[in-house]
């Protein structure tokens, strides 16, 4: 017989602490091998590719802010990580990351949608002239992250959120909090504070929907949230649903975005998604 369904929050939350790793995507952990086994291949370059895959960046972020390296602030951005780590750590973490099990098929929409919304943070980020848009783009590559969670350890309750989707139209977000006693919000929230991600990452996962529930970071989580949006209107990737959401007012005033900020921020981030079409053709 299989396992009931988990709806209540305090069990779901027991199954994220049992988390130790998460599967990545297997085009990305091929093309990164192939780099570090290249002797001109450089740390930034490696850097570079790993903060297209949110699964890499969560795994090294994690590391790098472990009990182990005993930093005294939170380590935010894979350029930092690299840092900390070293290459050859970097390098070791990459390849044992090949063993794991390949992501399930039904979710490369999704880690499409990651990669997007991730570069449209960024964007968004540099519009608002923040020095801190690579961060930035690293909590737009893993907001989502609670899906994956969701996918991969509570697959049962992945399923009765899928159908309740598919049924009519509602986002996966609300469809969520109609079924079960958390969403994927949570589920990334309790992911970060058991890998100790900093809150510039955390406070994103959890109120990307929510950004006017921030407190710590709330610009970050607003400039997720727009980027979120964007890249749905966009059509690149799949986030679990079909709809667009409409923009909280919330985030249009932490931001101070006006309407003619659009335009660049598109400029910016056109030549991007064109760039990851053919990265998420790597399989």
């Amino acid at each position: 017989m299989s396992a009931p369904v988990i709806q209540d929050r305090v069990q779901a939350k027991k199954e994220v602490r049992r988390i130790k790793n998460l599967p990545t995507v297997p085009g990305i952990v091929a093309k990164i091998s192939r780099m570090v086994e290249n002797p001109e291949t450089s740390a930034a370059e490696v850097g570079r590719l790993i903060s297209q895959d949110q699964v890499l960046s969560a795994k090294v972020l994690r590391m790098a802010n472990s009990a182990f390296f005993g930093m005294s602030r939170k380590i935010s951005s894979i350029s930092q990580a690299l840092v900390i780590l070293g290459f050859d750590v970097v390098k070791g973490l990459v390849l044992t990351s090949s063993v794991f099990d390949m992501i399930q098929k039904s979710m490369a929409g999704l880690w499409e949608h990651s990669i997007g919304c991730a570069a449209a943070s960024g964007a968004v980020a540099t519009i608002l002239g923040r020095e801190d848009a690579e961060e930035i783009l690293v909590a737009g590559l893993l907001h989502d992250l609670g899906k994956v969670v969701l996918a991969l350890n509570l697959p049962e309750e992945m399923e009765i959120v899928q159908k309740k989707v598919a049924s009519g139209p509602i986002l996966f977000y609300e469809a969520e909090n109609e079924l079960l006693d958390y969403n994927h919000c949570d589920l990334g929230q309790w992911l970060a504070e058991h890998w100790n991600l900093p809150e510039s990452l955390a406070e994103p996962m959890r109120f990307h929907h929510r950004p006017e529930k921030a407190v710590l970071k709330p610009e970050c989580s607003a400039i997720v949230h727009l980027a979120d949006i964007i890249i749905r209107a966009k059509g690149f990737g799949n986030a679990g649903d079909i709809l667009v959401p409409p923009i909280s007012m919330a985030a249009w005033e932490i931001l101070s975005l006006r309407k003619t900020d659009f335009l660049p921020i598109l400029e910016i981030l056109e030549p991007k998604l064109a760039n990851l079409c053919d990265l998420t053709s790597i399989k």
